[in-house]
This record gives C-alpha cells, structure tokens and sequence, in this order.
C-alpha cells in the first residue's frame, strides 16, 4: 500500500477507517498474500479494520489471527487456529506474553507434539520463555539453541560470563545472523564495546552482504559516535535503494537510524533546531504507531523542539506509562511521573522490575529517600536486571548517606556487570563520599577505559576527575571540604530575623525556548523576578563593580553566570537560581532566620551553585566573589564548575559551619520541592559546558 503510506506520511488521514473499509469491499477480488499484507498494513498504522471477514474467508490464517492480537489486543481468534491446527503454539505463547500474560504464554508451550509441523521452533519458545521467567530451561540444538543458551548464561551468569563464552566459544558459533546480532545488542545494552566490536566482526566476516550486518554497522557508528561515517552508510544504503525521496517506504530502523543520525549532527552545532527531528519523528510514528522505539524518539524530540506544557498534558494518556513517567521526571514534574506509575504493576517480570525501579527513581527526585529504598522491591533473579536494580539501591542508599549499603550492593552488581558505565560511576562517587579517594580513582580509571572503547578516544576529564585527583593531594582543597559535608549536615541555628530579600534573579544567554519560558512564570509566581542577559548583566557590574572588563574576557555563558550571580548576591543579596531548577513548592520558609541558604549536592557533596539565597552585604559572599574573579582571571581556559562553581563555593563554605544563620540544606530536602538540573534543549549543543 504505498498511495497510503505515502498518504500517511504527508498528514493524518481525514478519515481513518476508509482504508479499512475499502479492504474489506475490495476482499473479493484479494488473493490470501494480498489481504493478509494489506490488513497487516492497516493494523501497523493502527487505522481501523474489521478482520472478521477476512478470518471466515481464510479461517486456518495463523497470521491473520495474529492480528486480532495486535488490533484488539484479543487473543481468542489465535488460540482457536493453533489448537485446532496444532501448530504455531509459538504464535500464541509470544502473544499471550505481548497482552502481559506470561502463565498463559508458558501454557501455550507447556505440552507440545512433537509430531506438530512446528515442533522445533515451539520448543524453542517454550526455552525461551521459560529463561525470560528465570526458570529452569532446557535450549534446543541449532542456531536458535545456541542464542538461547548464550541469553541464559547472561540471565544466569551475567555479562561477563557472555563476554567469556563469545570469546571461547565463537568459532564453533553457527554464523547465524540473528545470533551475532543479538550479541551486539545485548554487549552495547552492557556498554561493552570491546565485545560488541569483537561480535560484529565475527558477523561482517561470516555474513559480510546481509542486511543484519548493514545495519549493525551503522548501529554501532551511531552508538560509538562516529555519526559522518553512519550517515555516509546510511546514505548509500537509501541511495542503493533509490528510497532518497521516498521515505515512506523506510522500514522502521531506517526512520529510527535517520532520527539519531540527524539529532547527533544537530546537537554539535552551538544553537540547534530540533524541529526537523521532531516533524521527521510525527511522521514516521504515523507509519509506526506501535514501535516503542520511534514512540521514545517522538518524546524526546518533543522535549527539545515543542512547548513543554503541551507535552506534560499528552504524557497523561501515552500509552507507555514508564516511558511517560520518564519524560515527565526529565520536565520537572515527579508527582505527575509518579501518578503515571500506579500499581497495577505490569506482570512480566523483567517490566514489572523496571517499572518499580521508575517508581523508585522518581520518589528519589522527590526527596523521599526512605520511600524510594521500599519502592524498589527485593533484588531479581536475574543478573542483568540484578545490577540495574543494585544501580539505583546504591543511588538511594547514597543519597541517605549509607555508603556501606551502596559499596556493598555495588561490588556485588560489578562482579557480573562489570562494564556498565553507571555503576562505575556511582562507585566512584560512594568511595569518594567515603573518604576513598585512592579507590574512587580506581573506579574513574576502569570508566575512562570503557568510554574509551566507545568514543575511540580519550573522554577528557570531568568534574569527577578533578575532585578526586585533589582527594589524592596533600594540600586541603574543595574535596576535604566537600567530604566534611557528606560526613554530617551543618545544625541550623536560626537568626532572630529574616535579612534574605524574598526575590529571585536569572541569567540566561540566547533564544528562549519553551523549557526557559515555562521556568521562568513558574518562579514568577513565587515571587518577584528579575532575567539578566549579557548585555543587562555587564551594564550592572559596570554600574556596581570593576569587574566589567573580566566578564568581557570570559569565554563562555557558564563562567560568565558565575561571575555575575555571585557579584549580584554579594550586593543586593536575594535569591539567584539556574533556570533549569523548576519550582513546585514554596521555598519562603527556607529563608526565615537565615542571612545564607545553601544546598550540599547529592553527587560529591559539593555545594551547588544552580540555587543560592544570601543577605545584601553579606561577607562570605563578597569574599568568594572576589576569590572567583582572581581564578577566573588567572586561568586562560576555565573549567566553570571548578574555576568558578561549586568547587569553589565549597571550599569557601567549609568555614561557615556552625555560624548562626547559615541554613544547609541536602539535595533530597531541596527535591521535595525545586526539580534539579532539568535536561533543556541547550545541553545537547556543543556549546555548553560539559
């Protein structure tokens, strides 16, 4: 049906169940292939069809019953053909597990006759079905068997079991495409690219002309970073197709491989419009409606090309409720995520896990530590899963401060998983939160060896590499006293008054998009406002300072924020936020009694920079000012969280415990009411900082 795909692509149909209709007027002149792929069509662009007619005509079609499942989510049709035929319990037991009914998926493939014309790949579904749900399998011979015992050793053993297998064991591997290809996956879903590379070369060497191979060459560009050479492969392929001008004969991949290829060039631009993604992605989600893959992309074009509001609407009725919840955590609104994620919990065991892990993620974004640790659940069976859950109990566990627990959980998740780049990371920050610098670079150094495996190339350093390497020093720095805060929280001891102004002040450089608007009438509403640019800002500090000329040689709009903001508050006091911290609460009460309110950081324990509230005059802030401006004008090239940031603030901060006024508040007390460092658009450009 090219005319209605072609259709399609253009606009949305002015009536959606025309082409159903026509179908099933048309039946008497279709042959099976022809109406089979025809209803096929209709039901992946989830437009309307009545196949009862088509199921009376053909009523042995497996494949039409299948798509009873798909359009009405109604299995009956399907069970009544393969019991009746005895064959293709495959077919049935994979769509009882899509309608999340894993007992009744198992049953379908629990008694089988071996004299049923589809025995072999009915057994293969039962083995298959019986790892999923961690129970004991037994993998048939073949190419089949061979995937499948390699999936149960990575449920059973973990990656680096896998990792040991392919390496002993790929020669005798059968050169089946979808097992080399399952491998890639599965290593680039580990972060394992030494031994995804190692895969694809086995399959390019085994299968260098088949299309698995094509497309996991481009996969893994666009996964490494190279995107001019994916998009050279891309390109040659659509032009050896000649599908350049047709994109609505694309198969799915292909819209979703263009969609990365096409953000990934984007984003290296210093101001990007992502409109185009987000009109190729409506597109081709008109086309495939149901492929989660395009519906993830369609989301995250939304966040970075279309109103923020709009979006936070729609995600009330997306039909993937974690999918949504995550976008609406990414907007600043986890009550809504959280709502998004009520029980029932899905029944498949794998997304039962990571809804509960969702929910626990978003509890923790709400600062409700304890409930996002009860949230989480028993650890699972299976290795994979195991280590996201130890994941995100070693965040929580962090955030409480109970390093022990996260330490633990973390080195057990390493053993199996020992490549997955998160758990390295959050390592390093809980050994270096307990005062382990030694093995926090341990941690850093197995990280940049994997991100090197990636990118081909050193990462460069980071935040994280610079606190560390001053734990490692000798002279006291932002590390010793950032490690003073995650020790123990600094007592509250409350002023008579309350000399902070109740008044809030921005600085933001550039085009405003939906995210900065919406931020900005948010803290409007709390309380009086004022947005400074470059221009504004260097006006006032040529009005009330000599540091005019500074600002003017700073390089980049991170250094130049910090200058000014701690120029501001060192004269005007109030309060100076980032504008990707939204409000969702009040914050009056966090200025009673205090002359400084300041937020130690969940990562390092390092004092944030995004939201800090002063007194007019106040010392500590004219001091730090001046101390900013002397670094920054002394460094040739500097790195604005530690020139200028939060490195430098702590540092500073360490003198101020115990001293009346000064209110600390931890991250998870900040959560409770300010959403933290929102994803906007412009963190994806070349352009900013990290």
């Amino acid at each position: 049906m090219p005319a209605l795909a072609q259709q399609m692509w253009t606009a949305p149909l002015p009536d959606p169940s025309a082409p159903g209709r026509d179908l099933v007027a048309g039946l008497a002149r279709l042959d099976y292939d022809a109406a089979l792929a025809g209803a096929a069509t209709l039901v992946r662009m989830d437009l309307p069809v009545d196949l009862d007619p088509l199921q009376k005509r053909w009523p042995g079609s497996v494949d039409l019953a299948r798509l009873s499942v798909e359009a009405t989510r109604d299995a009956g049709p399907l069970e009544t053909v393969v019991k009746r035929a005895n064959r293709r319990r495959a077919a049935l037991a994979w769509a009882h597990w899509s309608l999340d009914d894993p007992d009744r998926a198992l049953a379908a493939v629990s008694r089988l006759d071996p004299a049923s014309p589809s025995h072999d790949g009915d057994l293969a579904a039962q083995a298959e079905i019986r790892i999923l749900l961690d129970l004991p399998a037994d993998p048939p011979p073949g190419p089949q068997g061979a995937r499948l015992s390699l999936l149960q050793t990575w449920r059973r053993e973990g990656a680096a079991a896998l990792a040991r297998r392919m390496t002993l064991e790929s020669p005798a591997l059968p050169a089946h495409p979808g097992l080399w290809s399952w491998l890639i996956d599965t290593f680039v879903a580990e972060r394992d690219f030494d031994s995804a590379g190692a895969a694809f070369a086995r399959l390019a060497a085994r299968q260098p002309d088949h299309p698995a191979t094509a497309a996991q060459r481009i996969r893994l560009a666009l996964e490494q970073g190279r995107t001019v050479e994916a998009r050279r492969l891309l390109d040659a392929q659509v032009d050896a197709q000649g599908a350049r001008d047709t994109p609505w004969l694309w198969s799915a991949q292909r819209h979703i491989q263009h969609l990365r290829c096409l953000l990934d060039t984007l984003s290296a631009g210093s101001r990007p419009d992502y409109a185009p993604v987000l009109d190729h992605a409506t597109r081709a989600l008109r086309l495939f409606p149901r492929n989660r893959v395009l519906q993830g992309l369609h989301v995250q074009a939304r966040e970075l090309a279309d109103d923020w509001a709009a979006l936070a609407r729609d995600l009330d009725s997306h039909p993937d409720a974690r999918m949504a919840a995550r976008s609406l955590l990414r907007l600043g609104l986890p009550e809504a995520a959280l709502a998004r994620l009520a029980p029932p919990d899905p029944a498949l065991p794998d997304d039962a896990l990571r809804t509960r892990l969702r929910r626990a993620e978003t509890l923790l974004r709400m600062g409700r530590t304890d409930a996002a640790m009860q949230a989480l659940g028993p650890a699972p069976a299976a290795i994979p899963m195991r280590a996201e859950h130890a994941f995100w109990q070693a965040e929580i566990a962090a955030a409480s401060r109970d390093l022990t627990t996260a330490r633990t959980v973390l080195s057990e998740a390493l053993d199996t998983s020992p490549t997955r780049m998160g758990l390295r990371l959050t390592a390093a920050r809980v050994a270096f939160l307990s005062g382990d610098a030694p093995g926090a670079q341990d941690q850093l150094d197995a990280f940049r060896a994997l991100k090197t495996a990636e990118l081909g190339m050193d990462p460069g350093l980071d935040l994280r590499d610079r606190i560390v390497a001053d734990a490692l020093g000798a002279a006291p720095g932002p590390a010793q006293a950032a490690l003073g805060f995650a020790c123990a929280v600094p007592a509250f001891i409350p002023l008579a008054d309350s000399p902070i102004p109740e008044r809030v002040a921005h600085y933001w450089e550039g085009p405003r998009s939906s995210a900065i608007t919406r931020s900005l009438a948010a803290w409007a509403a709390l309380c009086p406002q004022r947005l400074f640019d470059a221009e504004s800002a260097r006006d006032w500090l040529e009005r009330n300072t000599a540091l005019a000329p500074l600002f003017d040689r700073l390089p980049d709009p991170a250094t130049r924020a910090d200058l000014f903001r701690l120029a501001l508050l060192a004269a005007e006091g109030g309060i100076f936020v980032d504008l990707d911290e939204y409000p969702r609460a009040g914050l009056a009460d966090w200025l009673e009694g205090a002359r400084l309110v300041l937020v130690i950081e969940e990562g390092h324990a390092t004092i944030a920079n995004n939201f800090l509230a002063a007194e007019p005059g106040l010392p500590f802030m004219a001091g730090l000012r001046d101390r900013v401006a002397a670094t920054l004008a002394e460094t040739e090239t500097p790195y604005p969280w530690w020139h200028s940031g939060p490195a430098r603030i702590t540092q500073a901060a360490a003198g101020l415990v115990g001293a009346p006024g000064i209110r600390f508040l931890t991250q998870p007390d900040y959560e409770t009411r300010i959403a933290t460092n929102l994803p906007f658009p412009h963190k994806r450009s070349a352009a900013h900082w990290r």
